[in-house]
């Protein structure tokens, strides 16, 4: 049978710093300061932006979005080329900005629209001059 009197040592040492009242609470992160709405979404392109054919990053980003807000017909996936699909979830979004028709529901993104999905910018920042 063991000795009671001995200690084990690395229970010992778990126990001790195990504890509570021993353990140093880790430093918080620096605060981050937040980023303006110029770097962090991506500006509307404006109405001729949007027609067949278009391929870019930002109908993909503006998709994702869209999916995420609950307005892609069912079975379809919004990538970066414009589709029927767009303009179908874009049609729907605007919709359920402006119920009973007041506004433009074209299924053309407007500028207000545009910034109230905010859609994270993938396309590069300006240089600065």
């Amino acid at each position: 049978m063991p000795d009671p009197k001995q200690h084990d040592e690395p229970t010992a040492a778990r126990k001790k710093t195990d504890s509570p009242a021993d353990a140093t609470p880790a430093p918080a992160p620096a605060p981050v300061e937040a980023a303006d709405d110029a770097s962090r979404y991506e500006p509307y392109p404006g109405p001729e932006f949007f027609h067949g054919g278009r391929y870019s990053p930002i109908n993909a980003a503006a998709g994702s979005r869209l999916t995420h807000e609950g307005h892609v017909p069912a079975g379809k996936a919004l990538g970066p080329d414009w589709t029927t699909a767009h303009r179908a979830a874009w049609r729907s979004y605007q919709e359920s900005l402006r119920p009973k028709g007041g506004g433009d529901t074209s299924g053309i993104p407007d500028e207000t629209a545009w910034r109230q999905l905010k859609v994270p910018r993938v396309s590069p920042l300006p240089k600065e001059s």
